[in-house]
């Protein structure tokens, strides 16, 4: 069994949010994730760009830390944030 996201955030020292807001960010960010495969399959580039820095800055506030159900395979490293 390995370490729970609750033992990743202690390590990395970012446990501020509650467990409710931490499963709310999640499920922002499945949303945003299916928002964004869908505006790519129908070649919205704008739209994808948009959805791109939204789901990295939800990314960012769970503390870069996987979270079960995420996975990152559009690499959010050469995302910049304005």
């Amino acid at each position: 069994m390995g370490i729970s996201f609750e033992g990743k955030l202690a390590e990395a020292g970012l446990n501020e949010r509650s467990d409710e807001d931490l499963d709310e960010l999640a499920a922002l960010a499945r949303l945003i994730s299916f928002a964004r495969y869908a505006a790519q399959d129908i070649n919205l580039a704008s739209a994808v760009d948009c959805l791109d820095l939204a789901l990295h800055a939800v990314k960012r506030e769970l503390g870069d830390v996987p979270y079960e159900g995420l996975s990152d395979p559009i690499g959010y490293a050469g995302v910049s944030s304005h």
